[in-house]
């Protein structure tokens, strides 16, 4: 009597860990598949293009390198002068940089106040060769902004505040380093917030079709937030299932306690 009475915990305790198990994984199978609609091997002419520069704004920080082929000189120039900021953040080590006033200059050496808004990072290097010709010879110089960062929230794997060093970067790759949407993440209503000189602008994009790769929000653009809402199952099932696990472990806490008095004792 005693066996069979332990038998029959056992396998009470066997049924409500495949309950648990159960209970977890039971999440129903939604649209998951990205571009659904795009058809095997094509080509699509009118992709939105990447050809964008932008234009250095107020409070930018830069990253002025230079080069030339005397090196003593040259390191004058390239210790940070006047309005000077620093960055940290988790792609890299602390970076100084020249920041942008609220009159849209910086100050380097030799050169005093230089006004630098409204200018694209090229515009700013090929500026520079020119007004340091007088000072250095052979002057190469490589502008790159240190601040620009998109912000990916929601139901991805890393939410993060993402540095943006190039003028742009695909929502598909910021989505990438945030470690992919989530299996509960919704993939065809994903919320892209501008900031522009009219407001903040709202766009919902689907991941689940190739209207992605037509959109002008392909390419985030600086101080872009991107938010991935979570599913209707989840939002609904959330505080079920911690209800559920409650019940669960109550019920292992009753069982162990009944189990007790029937395991024999020596």
């Amino acid at each position: 009597m005693k066996k069979n009475s332990l038998t029959l915990s056992t396998f009470y305790i066997f049924f409500i860990i495949c309950s648990i198990a159960l209970l977890n994984s039971c999440t129903p199978v939604k649209k998951v598949v990205y571009f659904e609609n795009l058809q095997k091997d094509s080509v699509i002419h009118t992709f939105v293009n990447n050809n964008y520069e932008l234009k250095i704004r107020k409070n930018d920080l830069l990253y002025i390198g230079i080069i030339s082929s005397d090196p003593a000189s040259t390191s004058l120039f390239n210790a940070v002068q006047g309005t000077a900021a620093t960055t940290s953040n988790n792609n890299g080590p602390i970076t100084s940089g020249y920041l942008v006033d609220d009159k849209g200059d910086i100050i380097l050496y030799k050169l005093g106040a230089l006004h630098v808004e409204g200018l694209t990072r090229n515009e700013l290097k090929n500026l520079l060769q020119k007004e340091l010709l007088p000072y250095l010879k052979d002057v190469v110089v490589t502008v790159r902004f240190l601040s620009n960062r998109v912000t990916i929230l929601g139901e991805v794997g890393k939410p993060q505040v993402l540095n943006m060093p190039n003028e742009q970067i695909s929502l598909l790759e910021a989505i990438g380093q945030s470690g992919d949407l989530n299996f509960t993440g919704r993939r065809d209503n994903i919320l892209v917030i501008r900031e522009t000189p009219q407001g903040k602008q709202f766009k919902r994009l689907n991941l689940t079709d190739n209207s992605i790769f037509y959109s002008p929000f392909y390419y985030l653009k600086p101080d872009d937030i991107v938010y991935v809402e979570p599913t209707k199952y989840k939002i609904n099932n959330a505080g079920q299932t911690q209800q559920i696990i409650s019940y669960v472990l109550s019920g292992i806490s009753i069982l162990i306690t009944v189990l007790v008095y029937l395991i024999p004792r020596n």
